[in-house]
């Protein structure tokens, strides 16, 4: 009652109940069907087992929207879950959009309609911001949040157990829902892919940013062990790569939640680049910006001298004109000619400034209460907005650290269309997860749509772990470059081999049963004349015979020795939610040591697979660093695209496809080894 009265959005309100005759002073009705007025929506507080004969009232009495708070449903068991089922049947046999259940319902600031099952304190703040939880006490925490500083809302939406509404329904009428200028979302899951990511890039062509909070990251559901490409695709990893997919900002808290969604959807100018101009009071702020700037990947270009020049004429001569700037106790002891501190008369000098991109600065608390004498903090707002309005970049605000915000601030900010971040590490965190999305969403609307073009395999192979022979083929079939190679099963026929493909060669046993040769010992190196080889061939057949008993092994593989050049491994695993996820990290001997590496949803673009090569941190061995001769990057793409295009072509009975290593030598890439797993059925 307390929410719906702040709302003051819905007046007309209907009481039902079987024994009271009354609720609230006012009349009640014993059941919906007894209704002499129509009614748009049930706000349903009974029982699970009660709410089956609500609905079948609602719907005899022509209500089509019911709000569920009753819990005991699927997060309840089976037997929960059999009642959530036949609850969804229900509303959709009686055409009923159901919200719930165990929800806490939702807020329609822009409506004023408050349908809320939790205590109230204050009126709806109407705004920019739009919310959908997956859980109801995050819900109204984070909307606590909102209102203690003066973050704007226009829905603020708790799903619950999302029986019939779930969060993609809300989230694509929020992308059509005029007032909405950015979306949170707090996932306790990531349900329909195939909707959720095409419904992200609609958000970004609608310049609505998206923001997600998605709870848990743990390494559950690690696929694929028997490849170093599961250990990397992690269930949470993959999730960070849809999203980056996606255009979405994933943030680690739900304070950064609303934080960068009321940035995001406050600010109608955003910066065009990381160069950050800083004005403040204080000197020890000036130390925690600079790092944090560092933190999030902002640069603090110097001032140009004419901006100099004015600043000095405003500072003592003993303060440094640096950025970020200090305007040094002096300024709050000056005179002045008009109701502002330093900071304020600084800034609209340095907004000039032609090297920085965007300003930020903290502000001097605001007052708590309306003091006195009013004139002097309420002129001063005035100002303080006309600068932001009339600077050539962006400003942003924030307060020293994340105090409330009270009614008497939250005016002052509403009357000049100021936005105050919650304290400075929120704040420039909040900053650089504005910049990562500006960065994604130019570069995927730039890209276009992927045309993928998936051949079928053409290679039959076996159920379960193919040996490297039979995925050479299928390497083959797909146009990928792999190092010459011949399948012998004597040791006479290795020394003929090897003198056929050159005076160092490569031996690797060939068995279904030993996917990782060299932890058995079936791979030897460098081996060159007809002895060495002999030798070599023995070697790692008895090795796999000793140590791998009952190995089904086809032969051995003879291939020319390749010199040492940097070496990628390229894979693809499955993921539950996902589907096909591509891997791209360095390859060989760096797989463990480095743990580095870049992971796609596929399909992927040509350009989004040079983005995970530049993602590496190793991608100087492949740029020419330390003046070693630049890789050709397009024929690494090239392969890459091709190797994926190969995983694809497996269509559901993928479990595993890894090249590894990729080498990337003058001559270009070539497959060195390759390891595939199909399901077995």
């Amino acid at each position: 009652m307390r929410s719906l009265e702040l709302g003051g959005g819905a007046p007309q309100l209907e009481f039902v109940h079987p024994k009271y005759p009354e609720l609230f002073g006012r009349r009640t009705v014993p059941t919906l069907r007894e209704l002499d007025k129509p009614v748009d929506l049930a706000f349903v507080m009974v029982g699970p087992n009660r709410v089956g004969q609500i609905l079948e009232d609602a719907a005899a009495a022509g209500i089509r929207n019911a709000v569920t708070l009753a819990a005991g449903y699927t997060e309840a068991g089976e037997e929960g879950r059999e009642l959530q089922d036949a609850l969804r049947r229900q509303a959709e046999d009686l055409d009923i959009t159901l919200m719930g259940p165990n929800t806490i319902g939702f807020i329609n600031a822009t409506l004023g309609i408050a349908p809320w099952a939790v205590a109230s304190h204050r009126a709806p703040i109407p705004g920019a911001v739009s919310a959908v939880f997956e859980s109801g006490s995050m819900c109204r925490a984070a909307y606590e949040y909102t209102q203690a500083h003066a973050i704007g809302i226009s829905h603020w939406v708790s799903l619950g157990n999302s029986a019939v509404m779930n969060t993609l329904d809300v989230l694509e009428y929020l992308i059509d829902e005029p007032s909405t200028r950015s979306i949170a979302l707090f996932l306790e899951t990531v349900r329909d892919p195939e909707r959720f990511i095409p419904l992200a890039h609609r958000a970004l062509a609608a310049d609505k940013p998206v923001v997600v909070y998605k709870a848990g990251r743990s390494e559950e559901g690690m696929r694929a062990a028997m490849a170093h490409t599961g250990a990397m695709a992690t269930n949470d990893a993959v999730v960070d790569s849809a999203f980056r997919q996606a255009g979405i900002v994933r943030v680690e808290s739900l304070e950064e939640l609303v934080a960068t969604a009321g940035l995001l959807g406050h600010t109608r100018r955003r910066p065009v680049g990381r160069r950050m101009g800083v004005v403040t009071s204080s000197g020890g702020g000036c130390n925690v910006i600079a790092d944090l700037a560092h933190r999030e990947g902002l640069s603090l270009p110097p001032w140009s001298e004419p901006i100099v020049a004015d600043l000095q004429v405003h500072l003592p001569p003993f303060a440094h004109t640096l950025n970020p700037l200090d305007t040094t106790g002096f300024g709050h002891a000056r005179a002045r000619p008009r109701p502002t501190k330093a900071e304020d008369d600084l800034m609209e000098i340095a907004v000039r400034e032609p090297g920085i991109d965007f300003m930020f600065t903290m502000m001097t608390p605001l007052p708590s209460e309306r003091p006195a004498d009013p004139a002097f903090i309420e002129s001063r707002m005035a100002i303080i907005g006309d600068i932001v309005k009339a600077s050539p970049v962006p400003v942003f605000l924030a307060s020293n650290t994340n105090l409330d915000v009270t009614d008497y601030a939250r005016k002052l900010l509403h009357d000049n269309d100021l936005h105050l971040l919650p304290g400075v590490d929120l704040a420039l965190r909040s900053i650089g997860y504005m910049l990562t999305w500006c960065d994604r969403r130019t570069s995927i609307l730039d890209r276009g749509p992927i045309s993928e073009r998936i051949d079928p395999p053409g290679v039959v192979g076996p159920a379960g772990t193919w040996d490297e022979w039979e995925g050479r083929q299928l390497l083959q079939h797909g146009r990928i470059p792999v190092v010459p190679a011949r399948l012998v099963t004597t040791a006479e026929d290795a020394v003929a081999a090897a003198a056929e493909l050159g005076d160092t060669v490569v031996l690797k046993v060939c068995s279904a049963d030993i996917p990782h040769k060299s932890d058995v010992g079936g791979v030897a190196l460098g081996l060159s004349g007809a002895a060495e080889v002999a030798d070599g061939y023995r070697r790692v057949t008895a090795n796999a015979a000793v140590r791998v008993p009952g190995a089904s092994v086809r032969g051995v593989l003879v291939s020319p020795m390749r010199p040492a050049a940097p070496e990628l491994l390229v894979g693809v695993t499955v993921d539950p939610t996902f589907g096909p996820v591509l891997t791209v990290a360095f390859g060989g001997i760096w797989v463990e040591t480095l743990k580095d590496s870049s992971l796609r949803v596929l399909p992927v673009s040509r350009p989004e697979i040079r983005d995970m090569l530049f993602e590496l941190k190793g991608i100087t061995m492949l740029t020419g660093g330390r003046g070693a001769a630049a890789a050709d990057l397009d024929a690494v793409i090239d392969a890459i695209n091709d190797i994926a295009a190969a995983a694809v072509s497996l269509g559901p009975d993928l479990v595993a496809f890894e090249v590894n290593p990729l080498r990337v030598g003058a001559a270009g890439p070539e497959a060195l080894d390759v390891l595939i797993v199909t399901e077995e059925r």
